[in-house]
């Protein structure tokens, strides 16, 4: 069945229905005798894709074999997806309730025309078009914002990783989004802060003239406005070296702000911090650690409040790199960490060390991955398998791995610290415990730690 013409002339401001009839080469008597018409047009979810309707078959004879396609197109008249609407049969008279889903999601924010069109026989096609607005994720606290397309029928994206559902973060936003005063310092592979839903999450070191060169907070290090690049020594994590996905990944799922892609962080109002360690493969070395303990000294030197380390090794690491994670501590500095992806029953360094907080990684089902390692040192668990987020140059992608459960942990914290800032960092963690969601054996144990987290319940106890 092909689609009408007409339908690329309809123009986005249409909100009501319109229905078409398209009658060619059949008899006058039976074409009055079979007409139906599509109501109530609506998008019930963008995850998958859900359209469901109203047809009403309003002739003189049942219709049989009623089939078509809804097809959705961006402004420009592209086709972006097409779900196809199977056979249905309707009596004369009578009205049905359709729904249509398709495979996949869609979710990227802009103005769009949702036309649903039927063959409902003797070459009679019938047509209901809307025009709508995919628009980013409201955060609660925040005032609206204006988006192109106002009065069109509007959906919101939802978030494409499951984990931020799981552990409550939107229930939690309705405490806090979190604030610009806590940072996070990202110790990974660099940070893609050109990306507009990173950009404006990016700490600035507001005692440095931008690009002057001169050192002007007397830190050691010229023009680090967001950061510093301790794989090629410089003030910019995009300049030199490719950067690794995995930095800008991790960041995203901490502190992304709602944007074109339904991307959002744990905390979207806090700040991140970027300090690169590992090279272009998201590896490092046995001579790094010195440059490890350099980042360490970094974050907590410049004012990070929580350091996200999803970085492993199966060494144990020199004293230099131990003594930096103490001194992160007793600088009140809450330090998350992974247990590694081995599979294994022993945590990985350097989560291994009192000094950092490990997270083992849970999947949609609360069973541990099975990529995750795990032993007694592990705090918490937190989704990890099949996560969502951004990667540099501002795409998505889905990956799997105990580092993407620590900034879950990471963020959940920052909520934590934002909720209340005169907390201190045994107390935020006590807090983080306390109202984890108890998985496997009863009480903490080797796979989960204290459970799964549940920052939606942990804001609430944070304020008390």
């Amino acid at each position: 069945m092909e689609r009408l013409d007409a339908r690329r002339r309809i123009g986005f401001l249409v909100i009501s229905l319109i229905l078409i009839a398209a009658v060619s080469d059949v008899d006058p008597g039976k074409a009055q005798d079979i007409s139906a018409k599509i109501e109530r047009l609506e998008i019930k979810g963008l995850v998958p894709l859900q359209v469901s309707f109203e047809f009403e078959n309003t002739g003189e004879v049942d219709l049989q074999n009623v089939y078509g396609k809804a097809f959705v197109t961006d402004r420009f008249g592209n086709t972006v997806m097409e779900i196809p609407v199977n056979s249905f049969s309707v009596p004369a008279g009578q009205a049905v309730e359709l729904q249509v889903r398709s495979r996949w999601e869609f979710q990227k924010a802009g103005i769009y025309l949702l036309e649903v069109a039927l063959d409902i026989g003797l070459e009679v096609l019938v047509t209901g078009t809307l025009a709508f607005r995919i628009v980013p994720l409201a955060l609660p606290l925040e005032p609206p914002p204006r988006h192109e397309g106002e009065g069109l029928y509007t959906v919101y994206q939802q978030p494409l990783n499951w984990g931020i559902a799981k552990i409550g973060a939107p229930e939690a936003w309705h405490t806090t989004h979190g604030s610009d005063d806590v940072v996070v310092a990202v110790i990974d592979s660099g940070i893609d802060y050109t990306i507009p839903q990173l950009a404006g999450r990016m700490w600035v070191n507001e005692d440095e003239i931008p690009g002057n060169g001169i050192d002007d907070d007397r830190n050691g290090y010229i023009d680090d406005m967001h950061g510093w690049d301790f794989r090629d020594n410089d003030n910019d994590s995009l300049r030199g070296s490719e950067i690794h996905w995995h930095g800008t990944f991790a960041a995203s799922i901490i502190a992304a702000w709602p944007g074109e892609n339904a991307i959002v962080g744990v905390a979207p109002g806090v700040r991140i911090m970027d300090v690169r360690f590992l090279d272009s493969e998201g590896l490092f070395y046995s001579n790094d650690w010195e440059r490890f303990a350099q980042a360490i000294n970094y974050a907590v030197d410049n004012g990070a409040r929580i350091i996200n380390l999803s970085i492993y090794s199966i060494r144990e690491p020199p004293a230099v790199v131990q003594q930096a994670l103490r001194r992160a501590v007793q600088r009140g500095v809450i330090v998350v960490g992974i247990t590694g992806n081995d599979g294994q029953a022993q945590v990985s360094y350097p989560g291994k060390f009192s000094s950092v907080n490990a997270v083992s990684a849970t999947t949609p089902k609360d069973r541990l991955a099975r990529f995750s390692n795990y032993g007694g040192e592990v705090l918490v668990a937190a989704p990890g398998y099949n996560i969502t987020a951004l990667v540099p140059g501002g795409g998505v992608a889905t990956r799997s791995g105990t580092s993407f459960a620590a900034p879950h942990v990471a963020g959940a914290l920052a909520l934590i610290l934002s909720a209340n800032p005169s907390m201190t960092e045994a107390q935020a963690v006590a807090v983080l415990e306390e109202t984890a969601v108890d998985l496997g054996s009863e009480g903490p144990d080797r796979e989960y730690g204290y459970g799964l987290i549940y920052v939606a319940e942990a804001v609430i106890r944070a304020r008390r």
